[in-house]
């Protein structure tokens, strides 16, 4: 799996961050593993101390390590990390484990999204239904930065959880923003573009147009798991 574009870390601490953050999540440094010491990483990364002890403290609050005095700082159980921070999320892309990665987003989308474009057929206002139309309009061009186009596929998604009205659902926002982040370019790569799956978009927010709660279940439920079969179950070439 490719790395998320839209995941391009910023400035030199969380490079540094996701340069151990990808070791760990490759295997090279194992649950339990002492991080080398201070001046080892120094000399290996080539960054000050202040800039490696600023990177460790953005691992540390993802999960990934824990310091103690007089003991040194050790990895931290997989179970631990922040999976679902999409920094987290691009520093497993070349991990042994990112197919089954991406799949298990694939089945969190599946259980949610469904469900949050039914209430959104119920619930939604004229205004959220506009702006699920705009977002659908906005995912229709064609983009020369396959960045943007991404951001489009995620604000069509977005719009509808947030047109659910249901409270619990936005904080799941950023989980499904996540998850979109990690398959949608490489659906996109795989096909092309996202011209497949347009229809299956605009038959979701018909669907909602028409407060047809079913309906729209049914057209999300679809779109997630064709997209979920041309990438995980497609015959390989």
């Amino acid at each position: 799996m490719t790395k998320p574009m839209l995941m391009q870390e910023r400035g030199l601490p969380a490079q540094i961050a996701a340069e151990i953050g990808r070791r760990i999540t490759r295997g090279d440094l194992k649950p339990g593993d002492m991080l080398p010491k201070e001046l080892e990483l120094l000399s290996s990364l080539q960054v000050s101390r202040t800039t490696l002890r600023e990177a460790l403290k953005i691992l540390s609050t993802k999960g990934f390590i824990e310091a103690k005095p007089r003991m040194g700082t050790r990895v931290l159980p997989a179970d631990r990390w922040n999976t679902l921070d999409p920094t987290v999320l691009s520093w497993q892309d070349d991990s042994e484990s990112s197919e089954t990665l991406a799949e298990e987003l694939f089945e969190i989308r599946l259980s949610i999204e469904p469900m949050a474009a039914g209430l959104a057929a119920r619930r939604s206002t004229a205004a959220d239904r506009a702006g699920i139309r705009r977002a659908f309009e906005a995912m229709s061009r064609q983009y020369d930065d396959e960045r943007q186009s991404v951001e489009a596929d995620i604000a069509f998604h977005l719009q509808i959880i947030q047109a659910a009205h249901n409270r619990f659902l936005l904080p799941v926002s950023s989980v499904i923003r996540a998850a979109l982040t990690v398959s949608i370019p490489k659906t996109m790569r795989a096909f092309g573009g996202i011209g497949h799956s347009l229809s299956m978009h605009e038959a979701i927010a018909i669907a909602i147009e028409a407060k047809d709660e079913a309906g729209a279940e049914e057209a999300s439920r679809k779109l997630i798991q064709d997209t979920y079969q041309r990438n995980f179950k497609s015959p390989k070439t």
